[in-house]
Formats: structure tokens, C-alpha cells, sequence
């Protein structure tokens, strides 16, 4: 049953770009993992009358709406309605669309769906609850022989009064009656709560029940939906994955525990349905810090904040359990292709990071993310386990912060050599240590053998790190001296490094470096040439000082977009400080 309607909304700044902290998973999911500036995804012919609506040029009030075709990842325009809310700057306003196709088949859905439930629940004599949050109404019905009788309706403030005025509740069941009452009040994700009482039989019959509830999002409002359930009925629903024992959940961070979590991803993969799903792991960054400086009161805090906001952003497309200390599965459903993979990823890695900014003075709390898909990566759970561990691995390595999935063209090798280093019992050293190993040895070549000791570490580097291509400019027109990695005339040449423009962008230690999320700067030299090149992330470090240099060594990543990690900025460094200490011709 389609429970919600997707949550597409983004803030936007001045030139319409999006803001990547406040935008939902599901709005980068409709799009691209590489959506930016919203008007690149708007039909041409709409875009002028897309920024009067953004912008307010017809209509300055706080609520605005219109319709347009928006481009989805499909490939296929879309008609969606905008919805754009006022905002205070320096942001221009905060977008949300509505698929109105989505709409259509969500409103048939529901009736169908609703008119089945209606159905069954009159063969099982089931209580279900209801609250409504902009109302404040409180629902209780009663389902039997097809039939539907609402037995309350009221606010919830005179239900709970009902119930303590008639003795409909046990004394002692009193305080979790009011802890009940007021987690309606906030719509949480998921909600239970155990009460003695007579709710159901209005005083007839004393029971042992427990209330059952969740979130439903609806097109404006929220909603928590529920059953009553007594112990009776719950020792015959026992083993329902539909139910939450207390003992299967997490007791700091209320999501699923180890157990439980690793049972279900089993269970699905059991199951064998052709349905991708992904298997992830998320590792808090910079945590251990937060427990030895602000005490474990401060750390259990952050487990249980990471533990929400991560089920905030899963939502209804996945599971989420705690697999011990820091480190979060998490099983997500609805992948059907990398788009929808990345920008699922994303926004947990954005939107974690954000929670806890500011908080604790100079520790920046936050994750990597391995995931690995099944049946693409894997058919067992071990297997998939396994590499998405790896890409954790690999996500700490490079710097934190960020996700890597697993893909075959990218890691398999490097999976490979880490299976049989484990199976020979050898100690895994760290990426940054084994890189610095290469430089060293390196380091002891350069001056016996320049051309092969160098070729044979930029080979290294360029399949390690991912890169296109790695070239060294030299001479008083900076042209190429030695090139691997992928051909092309455009990178034949720096003569832009003899600019004021690239001087204007390298730091104290005469480096430029631009990740595919950085904003390559505008009205530059520089930045003109790698836009005209398309390349997404670079490495540019000079062969000299930062105003003394003859030579550069360039790092390009063209085809993938990807962050540098900063040991691989590190051993750029290092490369470029070597050159400096011999003649370049020596590599022609």
C-alpha cells in the first residue's frame, strides 16, 4: 500500500542552485544524483515563467503555485505541480513538487488499498485507532462482519478524560496513558505503548493491551494510524513481521536491533523476489572524540539522533537497525537504478552531517556509507555484507564524509586482494599507509631511474585513485612532458598555469583542488578550462612555489564524478615536490 506522497521540496539560493543540505532524498531521486541548479531540469520553453513564479516577479505572496513539465530521471518530461514558499535570505525560496501522475495513481492506490483493508478487517474483528494532527481527532473504530462501527471521535484531550472518568484505564496504567497521548501529539515515525485497561470493551472486560501505531503522510496533513491489540492476540500474531517485539528493538536508539536486522536482510534475500534492495552500512565519523570530550550521555544522544534522523530519511523505503557502537544497516528498498542508489546515500550523508552542526565546537560529526545491491552485487547476505563493508572501508580511507556502493568495474580487484589478505590472517593496513609506502619507495627510484621510477607511480596512482588521466606540464609554454591515463588534445597543454587567474587559485602551497561538489569559479581562466574540458574533480599541484614555479602536475577525474580523498591530495604533493628536485627533461 502507497502510504505517502513523496516528499520532493528543496531550498534554493540566488542563482536557483540547490541547496544541498535542505534537499529531501526523494527530490535528488526524482531527478539526478547530479541535479544542481533546478532550471537545468525545467522544459526550456517554461523556464522564464518557472523564475517569475520562484522569484515572485507576478506574485510576491508567501504561497505560490503553478504547473510544469519537470525532466525525471526517466528521461521523460513530467507534469509536476510547484508549490514555492517564501524564505529569508540569502536563499530565494524553498520548492516542492507534486508528480501529478504520482498523485493519480496514489489517490487510486489508496481507495483500493483502503477498500481491501475495510474488507479483511471485518473478517478479523480488529480495533483500529486514528489521530489526526491538524484536528486534534482521536478515532477509535471497531471492524466486524464487514461492517465498520466508530465506537470514539473526539479530541484526543476528551478521549483521555473518557477514559479516566469511566475508569476505562487501570490506575497504574494511568502515566502510560498520558506518555501515549502526548507521542500522538508528535507523529512519530512509529509509536507503542502497553496499557491495562477496558478500551475496547467500554468496562466490560479488563485486558492487557498494547496501542500500535505509525506516521501516515498524507497530501497535507499527518496522521498516526494503529491497532489495539490485547496479549491474546499478540501471542497469535507472534513472529509477524508486521509487529515489534520490545526485545527485537535497539534499546538506546528504538530502531531494530543486530539481530533483528540482520534476520530480515537473511529473510529478503531468502525470499529470492527479483526486487533490488541495498544493503548499507553507515559509520558515524569523528565520534569517539564526542564520548572522550562531552562524556557517553553526550555520545548516547548522538546514537539516538543519528538513530531518528536516519528512519526520517529512509521513511517508508526501507528498515533501519543499529548494529552496535556507532555503525547503523540499514536495508533499502525502491533502488531501481544508481540515480535512485546515489540520491538515497546523499541525503543520508547530508542530512546527518547537518544534524548535529555546530554542536560540538570543532568536532564535525559525520558518516560514511558502504551499501552493496542485491542481486547485482550478491545473493547471499555474507556476500553482500561483505562489500558493503568493504566500501565503508573504502568511504573511511578516502576521507570520510562521503558513500561508495559497490561496483564491479571500480573494486572488484581491490575486493579481491582484500578477501586474501583476510584469508591469509594478514593485518589490513590503512589505504593512507600503504600509499605513503609507494611515495617511499618512489622517493628511493627517482634519482637511480627519474622516467621509469615516475611512470610506474602515476600508473600506480591513476588506477588507485580512480583518475582519467595525470599529466606533468613542464617548460616556458607548460606543454606535456608525460601523459597517461586517456587521450586528449584539450589536456595537451597548461598555458593557462601561466595566468593571474590560476595563481589567484592555488593555496600557500601552491595547490588547486576542485571536488565535483566544489564551485569551480566563475569569470577565470582556470575555471573556463576545466568546464570546456568537463572535468569533474582535478588535482593541480606546481612544480615549485607558489610564485616560483615551472611546472604542473595535473590530476583529472573526466568520466566519474568523485571527491579526492586527502591522503590522495597528500601524496599529490608529495609527487609534485619530488619533480622540483630534479631537471624534468630527465622524464622526456
Amino acid at each position: 500500500m502507497i502510504l505517502s506522497v513523496k516528499n520532493r521540496s528543496a531550498l534554493l539560493d540566488e542563482n536557483f542552485r540547490l541547496v544541498e543540505s535542505d534537499t529531501t532524498k526523494d527530490f535528488f531521486t526524482y531527478f539526478d544524483y547530479l541535479c544542481e541548479n533546478i532550471l537545468d531540469f525545467v522544459q526550456p520553453d517554461e523556464k522564464e515563467r518557472f523564475i517569475d513564479l520562484v522569484t515572485g516577479k507576478n506574485d510576491k505572496s508567501d504561497n505560490r503555485s503553478d504547473i510544469f513539465h519537470l525532466l525525471r530521471n526517466t528521461n521523460e518530461y513530467r507534469y509536476n505541480f510547484v508549490t514555492v514558499r517564501n524564505v529569508s535570505k540569502p536563499y530565494l525560496a524553498r520548492i516542492r513538487l507534486f508528480d501529478i501522475y504520482d498523485a493519480i495513481e496514489f489517490i487510486r492506490t489508496s481507495v483500493d488499498e483502503n477498500n481491501k483493508v475495510h474488507t479483511a478487517l471485518g473478517l478479523t474483528n480488529d480495533y483500529l485507532f486514528s489521530y489526526q494532527r491538524s484536528n486534534d481527532l482521536f478515532t477509535l473504530t471497531y471492524y466486524s462482519q464487514g461492517k465498520e462501527i466508530v465506537l470514539h471521535k473526539m479530541r484526543l484531550g476528551d478521549w483521555k478524560k473518557l477514559l479516566v472518568e469511566e475508569n476505562l484505564v487501570s490506575k497504574k496504567s494511568l502515566d502510560s496513558l498520558n506518555v501515549f497521548c502526548n507521542e500522538l501529539l508528535r507523529t512519530p515515525n512509529s509509536m507503542m505503548a502497553k496499557i491495562e485497561g477496558s478500551i475496547r470493551t467500554s468496562g466490560a472486560v479488563n485486558e492487557k493491551l498494547r496501542l500500535i501505531g505509525a506516521r501516515y503522510v498524507g497530501f497535507d496533513d499527518k496522521y498516526v494510524i494503529g491497532r489495539i491489540l490485547s496479549d491474546e492476540d499478540m501471542a497469535k500474531l507472534h513472529g509477524s513481521h508486521a509487529l515489534i517485539e520490545e526485545l527485537q528493538l535497539d534499546s538506546l536508539s528504538q530502531v531494530y536491533n543486530k539481530k533483528t536486522i540482520t534476520s530480515y536482510a537473511q529473510q529478503k534475500i531468502k525470499a529470492g523476489l527479483p526486487e533490488p534492495f541495498a544493503l548499507v552500512i553507515v559509520d558515524l565519523d569523528h565520534f569517539k572524540p564526542v564520548n572522550d570530550r562531552f562524556g557517553h550521555l553526550a555520545g548516547d544522544k548522538v546514537i539516538t539522533r543519528t538513530a531518528q534522523k536516519i528512519k526520517e530519511i529512509v521513511g517508508e523505503d526501507g528498515v533501519v537497525g543499529r548494529f552496535g557502537g556507532d555503525e547503523f544497516m540499514l536495508v533499502l528498498e525502491n533502488v531501481a537504478n544508481v540515480s535512485i542508489l546515489r540520491g538515497a546515500l546523499r541525503a543520508i550523508m547530508v542530512q546527518v552531517k547537518k544534524e548535529f552542526e555546530g554542536n560540538f565546537d570543532d568536532i564535525v560529526l559525520s558518516c560514511s556509507v558502504g551499501a552493496a545491491v542485491y542481486p547485482t552485487n550478491g545473493t547471499t547476505y555474507d556476500e553482500l555484507f561483505k562489500k558493503a563493508d568493504f566500501c565503508l572501508y573504502r568511504a573511511k580511507d578516502k576521507g570520510r564524509d562521503r558513500y561508495v556502493f559497490y561496483r564491479d568495474d571500480l573494486h572488484a580487484q581491490a575486493y579481491a586482494e582484500r578477501l586474501k589478505e583476510n584469508g591469509e590472517g594478514k593485518a589490513s593496513e590503512g589505504r593512507e599507509v600503504q600509499e605513503l609506502k609507494h611515495m617511499a619507495d618512489y622517493l628511493q627510484n627517482l634519482h637511480k631511474n627519474p622516467r621509469d621510477a615516475v611512470m610506474k607511480l602515476l600508473k600506480h596512482m591513476m588506477g588507485l585513485y580512480s583518475v582519467d588521466c595525470i599529466t606533468i606540464y613542464g617548460g616556458p609554454e607548460m606543454d606535456t612532458i608525460i601523459h597517461v591515463g586517456e587521450s586528449c588534445s584539450d589536456l595537451s597543454t597548461a598555458d593557462y598555469a601561466l595566468t593571474d587567474d590560476f595563481r589567484k587559485v592555488l593555496d600557500d602551497d601552491g595547490v588547486a583542488l576542485w571536488n565535483f561538489t566544489s564551485e569551480i569559479p566563475e569569470n577565470n581562466v582556470f575555471g573556463d578550462v576545466l568546464r570546456a574540458r568537463e572535468v569533474f574533480s582535478t588535482i593541480h599541484c606546481v612544480i615549485g612555489t607558489r610564485d616560483n614555479f615551472w611546472g604542473v602536475v595535473a590530476f583529472n577525474k573526466i568520466r566519474i564524478p568523485a571527491r579526492f580523498a586527502d591522503y590522495e591530495v597528500n601524496c599529490a604533493r608529495i609527487l609534485a615536490s619530488s619533480l622540483a628536485l630534479i631537471d624534468l627533461n630527465d622524464l622526456v
